[in-house]
């Protein structure tokens, strides 16, 4: 039995108090950067053009654990530099920086370095990169609302015509559940609605019809909601029912649930007085890669989360197989091959074959970990359980997160494969800044890029 979705603000509320004060993107014209090899020791550097005080630098070697530090200024090169040891012939070295220009901070894209070549960007021009749309190209939306874009980065997979997306939300000035239309507006949704003109129907069932094309808009005005969702599909658009005090959204728990066999994903968001507030999630599944842009109006503020554009779908699910343990492997297999399922919807949930996978390491069941509900309330403790470092003296070592079973390796994974390590793999993932939450109080653009 399906059930209404309600979406509570508390999470998004949640998230608002642990965003991280990096948030721009950076300008290649800022900087130079690059890897120097000598025997085993390949030296990260980066060089300002800009006033610069200080540099981090985040790598992660053969796609290991993350690792972030303060670079140290060279006099005598004129650049930052951080050592790293043990790169051997064929190591591959990805990584990032943040650097201040006088007050803001910036984040660099990504950088891969393959010991023996030169280090390499995504393409910078590609009409498929959610990088590409350059932000001055972001329509002013009228005040209070944003410019919204879903763009098609799927590569051929699918034509615009075939990704499809709709929005639901509450309208805060009515306090009704509407859905967005193409001119901006939010039209109240009802039980009415999945009968009327239009409608969707599947198995003999009709469902309201809340969806748009990448091919009918380039942008769409995004104005206040709160507890917004966007439901993004490929090939076919969800089957939803609507009600007059909010909607049924898919079940992946339930074996007949229209949409199990449609590839799916989605974004959360509220807009509101204070700005835009919104994340992308794996909690409950992955269905495939996203991108999630958010510019600001004042020029400072350009940051993106997900998973990185390099990732391909099937790249994603063969990784997956090849780089978590045994117990979370079947994750991937239970729905393909339409998503990759959190734990609690699969062999760890009551009664299946790791249900009891947590046991002695805390006093709590793997089921209250997993969904940080029931006897597991407390955001910190729940964190710290899922990444592993519960018995430790510091919970905020990222470092630590997950070198040891037992620990949520499916969480694990979506922060070893998304844009600065950020990443949303459980309910309490925000604690100490780790989900793939972005947050500014004026804001211009959204970009969402569907990704195969």
């Amino acid at each position: 039995m399906r059930k209404k979705w309600l979406m509570s603000v508390l999470a998004l509320l949640l998230l608002i108090s642990c965003f991280s004060l990096f948030g721009s993107r950076a300008e290649a014209a800022d900087y130079t950067q690059g890897v120097d090899l000598s025997g085993t020791t390949a030296t990260i550097w980066f060089k300002s053009t800009v006033s610069t005080s200080w540099v981090d630098v985040h790598y992660k070697v053969n796609n290991g654990t993350q690792i972030n530090l303060r670079m140290t200024y060279s006099s005598s090169n004129a650049r930052y530099e951080q050592a790293v040891t043990g790169i051997s012939g064929g190591t591959a070295v990805t990584y990032f920086f943040t650097y201040n220009n006088g007050t803001p901070a910036y984040d660099t894209g990504w950088f891969t370095y393959t010991a023996g070549t030169t280090p390499t960007t995504p393409p910078s021009n590609s009409s498929a990169s959610i990088y590409s749309i350059a932000a001055s190209a972001i329509p002013t939306a009228p005040s209070g609302s944003l410019s919204l874009k879903v763009m098609n980065g799927t590569g051929g997979a699918y034509s615009d015509s075939q990704i499809y997306w709709g929005v639901l939300g509450i309208n805060p000035a009515n306090g009704k559940w509407s859905y967005l239309d193409l001119n901006g507006n939010l039209v109240a949704i009802s039980a009415a609605l999945n009968d009327a003109s239009g409608h969707l129907t599947k198995n003999g069932v009709n469902y309201a019809n809340i969806y748009h094309t990448v091919s009918q808009a380039s942008w769409v005005n995004l104005p206040k909601i709160t507890s917004g969702r966007m439901f993004l599909s490929v090939g076919t658009p969800l089957y939803i029912k609507t009600y007059d005090d909010g909607f049924a959204g898919p079940d992946i728990n339930n074996a007949t649930d229209p949409n199990r066999n449609i590839y799916f994903d989605f974004v959360e968001f509220t807009v509101d007085a204070t700005g835009y507030h919104g994340n992308t999630t794996r909690v409950d599944a992955f269905g495939f890669p996203i991108q999630h842009r958010l510019v600001g109006l004042s020029g400072s503020y350009d940051k993106t989360v997900g998973e990185f554009e390099s990732e391909t779908r099937a790249g994603i699910f063969t990784k997956y197989q090849n780089e978590v343990p045994t117990a979370f492997k079947s994750l991937a297999t239970d729905q393909a091959p339409y998503r990759i399922v959190a734990p609690i919807h699969g062999s760890f949930a009551a009664g299946g074959a790791n249900a009891n996978y947590f046991a002695g390491y805390s006093s709590y069941s793997t089921q209250d970990i997993l969904r940080c509900d029931g006897a597991l309330t407390d955001a910190a403790t729940a964190a710290a359980i899922n990444r592993h470092v519960y018995t430790t003296s510091n919970w905020n070592n990222v470092a630590n997160y997950y070198n040891a079973a037992p620990a949520n390796y499916y969480a694990k994974f979506w922060h070893d494969h998304s844009i600065s390590g950020l990443a949303y793999g459980f309910p309490y993932d925000d604690v100490n800044g780790q989900a793939a939450y972005l947050e500014v109080g004026d804001p211009k653009g959204l970009i969402i890029r569907v990704a195969w």
